[in-house]
């Protein structure tokens, strides 16, 4: 499969150490090839979005930061 972004918005965040905690969630995921952080929203690449969705899911809740929106598009 292409690489694809995908736009991800969760709710909660409001400071630096929100974004780090996203950023280090993200980089436990499997399939995410690269990502960028901000505080609300992260910008991730991977080839099957579908794949890890649920675990990306996951990994948000956990830190308290949980999925308001995804928005995938092809890169």
């Amino acid at each position: 499969m292409n690489p694809m972004k995908v736009a991800l918005e969760m709710d909660g965040m409001s400071c630096n150490h929100c974004r780090m905690a996203v950023d280090q969630a993200l980089e436990q995921v499997s399939g995410v090839e690269s990502k960028e952080v901000g505080i609300g929203t992260a910008v991730i690449t991977t080839s099957d979005w579908n794949a890890i969705r649920a675990r990306v899911e996951e990994v948000l809740e956990e830190e308290g930061y949980p999925l308001r929106k995804a928005t995938s598009t092809a890169d």
